[in-house]
Formats: structure tokens, C-alpha cells, sequence
């Protein structure tokens, strides 16, 4: 983030609006320091509490993960097993879903006199496509929802053309058990919806379930190739609305695919067929996914934990692409069965870092220090990324109170830092009514954060 100066643009300028909640078809889904309490025993939903009240609440992790560890190399027979075991096992209300629908049926509203009704080139060229494919019609169900590709529609129709090739290369037996067509209808659709989560321009953090297990495992399968992925989709993410004919969608696809690699393309191919159709129990089957008893081992040495047990235990995962960094608030009995002799749940300090790149977090500020103490002489505790409770409910109380995020500062310089937290500075944040807190209540973890940092930079160098 770069520093703001009394003639530079204001630093919220630009910046795009939330991406509102994706459905995932077919699958699933003041001060500095303000305080929260649990709701119904729950970490990630938070309201206000009166002062002084105490919350107890076990430790978690807060965990930085690592991703310096070669990617699983997965080839084309071991992609064509895993693509027939996952659909065959699918639920048949899963796998009957999305009948192909022609595409006259749904353009019938071209009589209309509303210009939209019409179909426009793009439409027609995806008409041709799936002629091509030997499925006439809307062949990927990208038109139940209008007459017209959206912005989410060619981000999947840019996702199918990228990796609809390592479909296009499965024998004639394996073709004869699944329906290429269809698979690839569900899993652009679906990988879109996931892979959208991570890279929106202000990604929401991932909580506990299918999507935050389809997240660690694509993690522990690509290591360091898993923001490389993250990387080229947030170009498709972006690239894919602009285009306007279906020569230029094939081109924002199929940069994607030569980007990533095929190693990468089968890898996401996998692990989304793996969860398409359910809510809670991809972990589960991730053990019959082809090379992960090396992924496993990979995760196992760089971090103690095991795959399964991190994709079970990640209660919220939030993935920061512009840092390269993925964190994961791990809960305790994951922890647990990765340190033996480490007692969860002690209120001594000394257990400081259960994992390599970790941090102890709780579910509150009391939780927090009751464990660590007092600051220091001199000094108050500080969140960088601030504890209101916009932010608890968003990102959950352990990414918030942890031995990462929470740093202790001079006395007065926490007390300047709150002080412009809650005053308004229209050359920061272009607003003449927002406050600093407000403003950037609605930005990312990543953004909350460099903002955190920079702001204690400034004010206590006085430029602030």
C-alpha cells in the first residue's frame, strides 16, 4: 500500500464495491480496541458486551501456513480414475442436475421488443460450442438465469475452455462411464464459485466446511504453485467480464491453463470433482484422491499437522493473494493430535507457538490476555487489524486476537494510533463524513493489516 501524501489520491479511490455471497450450484453452499463475546458458544459469531465482561473460551492456532514445498504431480490415468470413482459415487440428484437446455427454448424471448432478450454474437458463438461438443444447446447451463452470459457466466465458460482439454484427452472406456459434458458443466460452474472466494477484490475469509477444506487442499497439493493458481485466476477473474466475443473468452481461458501448467489444471480438476454435490464431507474422501499420501507427507514435515486433520479442523481460512499468504485458525484438538505432550487449553503463556509458522489465538481480547499479561511497562496492547465487531463476525475472534495481530505499543503512540482511527481524514480516505475506521472496516484482512502497519509507521513519524 503505498503512502498517501496531502496531494495524492485518497486511498479508498477505486476500490470496488464487496462481491455479494456466490451459491455454489448444486453444492452448498470507539476505539482501537473494541471488544465481543461469543454467540451460542460459536468463535465467528460476535456482538457488542457490556465492559468488563469476561469470556473464557479454549485456545485455537493461528496459523500462517507455509508453501514452500514442490506440488503433487498427478497424471492423466490418475486424473481419468479420480474423475469415474468421484462420479460414480455421486449423489444421483447431484449428477442428473443442470439438464442440458436448448438454446432456442431459451432465447424464446427474442419476440420481445427489450434489446437484452436478444442473443447477442457471444451468445450465439457459445451456441456453436456446444454444437461442437456434441451437446447442442446450453451445454454448460450458463442461461438459466437470463438470455445473456453475465460477468460469473464467462468466468465459467473461460474456465471450462482452459481445462475442458484434459477432458477432451480421457479414453473411450472412461468416456463411456461419465459424461464429459456434464462434469464439465458442474465444475466450472463450481470452481468458479469456489476460486471466486479467494481472489474477489474483497475476499471474504473462507469458514468451516466444503469450501474451506477445498481450500487447504488445494494448498497441500500445490504448495508453492497455489498462489501461482490464485494469481492467474484473479487475471481471469478480471479479464473474463471484458471480453466480448467468444475469441477473446477462449484466449482469457486458455492463459489461464498455459500459466498454471496441466499439473496444476488435473490437481483443480480433482479436488473439485471431489466436491461437487457435498456440504461437510470432501475430508473425507480426500484419503482416495490420487498422490495424497504425498501431499499429506509434504504438510506433515512443513508443519506438523496432517492434510485430513487440517481440512477437518480449519474453522476459518482467509487467503491474502496480494501478501502470498494463507492463515488458518486451526482448533485446538487438531493442534492436540499434532504436539503430543502439549496440554490445550493451559492459561500458561510458555506454550507460545504449537506450530511452525503458528500463533496461539483466542476467541477474545480477555481470553488474550489473561494468557499473555500485561504488555510491558509503558505499553498497551494493540490489534493491527482492529477488534470491532464488524470484523470479529467477518473473520472470527481468533484471526483477530492472536500472538500475530496483537503487538505491543508505547502507551501514546497506541493512544495517537486509536485517535486517528476514529477521526476523519478525507486526503485517506476521500470521505468528508467516514471516519478512518469506518472506511476501512469494510476492506480486506490483507488491506486492514498494510493499513495497520502503515498507520503506525506515519503517525509515529508524525506524518499523520
Amino acid at each position: 500500500m503505498s503512502k498517501p501524501s496531502g496531494d495524492s489520491h485518497p486511498l479508498g479511490e477505486g476500490r470496488r464495491s464487496r462481491v455479494g455471497a456466490l451459491a455454489l450450484a448444486a453444492l452448498m453452499l470507539v476505539t482501537a480496541c473494541t471488544t465481543g463475546t461469543p454467540l451460542g458458544g460459536g468463535r465467528t459469531a460476535y456482538r457488542d458486551r457490556p465492559a468488563g465482561e469476561d469470556v473464557g473460551g479454549g485456545d485455537a492456532v493461528f496459523a500462517t501456513l507455509p508453501s514452500d514445498f514442490a506440488p503433487v504431480r498427478v497424471g492423466d490415468s490418475e486424473l481419468q480414475a479420480a474423475l469415474t470413482t468421484f462420479w460414480l459415487d455421486m449423489p444421483p440428484r447431484v449428477a442428473t442436475s443442470h439438464s442440458p437446455l436448448h438454446i432456442g427454448r431459451k432465447l424464446a424471448l427474442a419476440s420481445s421488443s427489450c434489446d437484452d432478450a436478444r442473443p447477442s454474437d457471444l451468445v450465439r458463438s457459445y451456441g456453436r460450442y456446444c454444437e461442437r461438443c456434441g451437446t447442442p444447446g446450453d451445454c454448460l447451463t450458463l442461461l438459466e438465469d437470463g438470455p445473456q452470459l453475465r460477468d460469473d457466466d464467462k468466468r465459467s465458460l473461460a474456465l471450462a475452455l482452459a481445462v475442458g482439454p484434459a477432458l477432451d484427452g480421457l479414453d473411450a472406456e472412461t468416456r463411456a462411464q461419465l459424461d464429459p459434458t456434464r462434469l464439465l458443466a458442474m465444475l466450472s460452474i463450481s470452481i468458479t464459485a469456489y476460486m471466486a472466494m479467494l481472489v474477489a477484490p474483497v475476499p471474504e475469509p473462507v469458514t468451516k466446511g466444503v469450501a474451506a477444506a477445498f481450500t487447504v487442499l488445494l494448498w497441500g497439493y500445490l504448495g508453492w504453485e497455489f498462489f501461482d493458481l490464485l494469481r492467474a485466476y484473479a487475471r481471469l477473474y478480471e479479464d473474463a467480464p471484458r471480453a466480448s466475443t467468444f475469441a477473446e473468452l477462449r484466449e482469457v481461458g486458455e492463459r489461464f491453463g498455459r500459466v498454471i501448467g496441466p499439473n496444476s489444471v488435473r490437481i483443480l480438476l480433482i479436488v473439485g470433482t471431489a466436491a461437487v454435490g457435498e456440504t461437510l464431507a470432501l475430508a473425507s474422501k480426500a484419503p482416495k484422491l490420487p498422490g495424497f499420501g504425498q501431499a499429506s507427507g509434504a504438510v506433515g514435515a512443513s508443519t506438523g499437522l496432517r492434510l485430513v486433520d487440517a481440512a477437518t479442523g480449519a474453522e476459518r481460512v482467509i487467503v491474502s493473494v496480494p501478501e502470498g499468504a494463507i492463515r488458518v485458525v486451526l482448533a485446538p484438538h487438531v493442534v492436540a493430535m499434532a504436539t503430543r505432550g502439549v496440554v490445550v487449553g493451559s492459561p500458561s503463556p510458555g506454550r507460545g507457538t504449537l506450530l511452525p509458522n503458528g500463533h496461539r489465538a483466542w476467541g477474545s481480547s480477555s481470553g488474550f490476555k489473561s494468557a499473555m499479561g500485561p504488555a510491558g511497562k509503558g505499553k498497551e496492547w494493540h490489534h493491527i487489524v482492529e477488534q470491532t465487531p464488524g470484523n470479529a463476525e467477518r473473520f472470527g475472534g481468533e484471526a483477530l486476537h492472536n500472538t500475530e495481530n496483537i503487538i505491543a505499543l508505547d502507551k501514546a503512540l497506541h493512544t495517537n494510533v486509536s485517535s486517528l482511527y476514529s477521526s476523519i481524514r478525507w486526503r485517506i480516505t476521500g470521505s468528508h463524513t467516514l471516519t478512518v475506521r469506518k472506511w476501512l472496516g469494510s476492506q480486506s484482512y490483507e488491506a486492514q493489516r498494510a493499513f495497520g502497519f502503515l498507520a503506525i509507521e506515519n503517525v509515529r513519524n508524525g506524518i499523520w
